[in-house]
This record gives structure tokens, C-alpha cells and sequence, in this order.
């Protein structure tokens, strides 16, 4: 085989067909993000086997995935839990994703686009409209869509990776949809989005960071809801 040939052959472009390990994994992992199966209920990998008409190999190895990335915890393979995720995590999560995002907004300061900053002025009038209807769905979409325009510019694949983990385990969270629905905690996130947007306008990538991680550190105020929660129970001798 010469080298001509051998370059035609590893320059061919194909998809891979997902591996069982691989959409066994995506199912499960929808499931506890969307709490079909809920944090503290077991996982039993003969059951997830017949399901699927597979071995227990894929799914051990599907369940070892979710393991490292702190959906289940294994104490033996007869006994594998869903993790909870804690107020102290997610407060964790929201500190890692400010550097993070805040270097991604960086490194895509001066590499968006005239049409790249319209379409982020399009999403927080967007936010500002599904605010007014309490559309809470519709608002986060486009809220999302917003960080993905810097990230994905940022350039840096591994950053949208991680990102992507993040929010995959922010899902967890039990208070979070009641959280993100008060219409004090969207208020806030127009307003951070409508500096973040300045500061790329100014193409200044110090300003960009800096209220990039303004806007997830001040996120820490779940603690402060959770508290709140807390002393509502209480009172109701919850």
C-alpha cells in the first residue's frame, strides 16, 4: 500500500454508528436528568440488560461512565444509587462554570461578528418578551442560546465539552426549575446579559470576562432560596 493511498484512505469522512455502551448511556442518563428516575432509587443492571436484549457488559460499562461523572454512585454492581445533587455542588458547578465561560467570552471577544452581536441583541429581546409572559421555557432557551454564540466562537472545543457536563448536571438539581421560574431571578439574568453584550460591543475582553462571571457567581443566591424553602417547612412543621 503506498503513501498516496494510505492518505486517501484516513482523509474518508463517516460517522460512526453509536455503540450499545453509548446509547445505553444517553438513556440513562436522560432518565435521571428528567427524574424518571429519581435520586436515591436503585439501578439494576440485569433489568437495564433485558431491556435493552444486551449482555450486562454495555451497561456496566454505560453505568461506569455515569459513575464519573456523578449521576450514580456505585457502592457494588448490585447496588448502584442515583446520586442527589447538593446545594454544595451546585453552588461548586457555578464557580467552575464562571472561569470558564468568563475565558470563553475571552477568547471570542474580538471574534464575533457584527452578525454575531446581532443575533445576541435578537435573544435578550427575546428573554425581555417570554419575562413579560412568564414564558419560563422559551426564556432559558433563549438565554442558552446566547452563552453557546461565545462559547462556540471562543474556539476551545474542550470548554464547550465541559460546559456541556456542567449543565447536564445542573439538571439535578431539585429546586432549580422552581428557582430559575422567580421572576426576580430572570429580571437578573437580562440584566447581566445586556452587560455581558456591552462589554463585547466594546471588544473589550476584560470587561467580557469579568461579567461573564459576575452572572454565574451571583447565581449563588439558590443558597439563599433554598434557606428561604427551608424556613417555609418549617413553619408549615414541614
Amino acid at each position: 500500500m503506498n503513501n498516496q493511498k494510505n492518505k486517501r484512505l484516513f482523509n474518508i469522512e463517516f460517522k460512526e454508528p453509536k455503540t450499545l455502551r453509548e446509547r445505553i448511556y444517553i438513556h440513562l442518563r436522560e432518565a435521571i436528568i428528567n427524574n424518571y428516575v429519581p435520586a436515591g432509587d436503585r439501578i439494576f443492571e440485569k433489568e437495564i440488560a433485558k431491556e435493552f436484549n444486551v449482555s450486562v457488559t454495555p451497561v456496566r460499562e454505560a453505568i461506569f461512565q455515569l459513575s464519573m461523572e456523578g449521576f450514580v454512585e456505585i457502592e457494588t454492581y448490585k447496588n448502584i444509587i442515583v446520586k442527589e445533587i447538593s446545594l454544595k455542588e451546585v453552588n461548586e458547578i457555578y464557580e467552575v462554570q464562571a472561569v470558564l465561560e468568563g475565558f470563553a467570552g475571552r477568547l471570542s471577544t474580538l471574534q464575533l461578528n457584527d452578525n454575531h452581536l446581532s443575533k445576541m441583541v435578537s435573544l435578550i429581546g427575546k428573554m425581555e418578551k417570554y419575562y413579560k409572559l412568564n414564558d419560563v421555557d422559551k426564556f432559558y432557551d433563549n438565554n442558552g442560546k446566547m452563552h453557546d454564540i461565545y462559547i462556540k466562537q471562543s474556539g476551545n472545543q474542550l470548554i464547550n465539552d465541559l460546559i456541556s457536563k456542567l449543565n447536564l448536571r445542573k439538571k439535578m438539581f431539585r429546586y432549580r426549575v422552581t428557582f430559575l421560574s422567580k421572576k426576580e431571578v430572570m429580571k437578573k439574568a437580562i440584566e447581566d446579559h445586556k452587560k455581558i453584550l456591552k462589554g463585547f460591543k466594546s471588544r473589550d475582553p476584560d470587561k467580557v470576562e469579568k461579567s461573564i462571571r459576575d452572572h454565574w457567581t451571583s447565581d449563588k443566591r439558590v443558597k439563599n432560596f433554598e434557606i428561604s424553602i427551608q424556613k417555609e417547612q418549617a413553619q408549615k412543621g414541614l
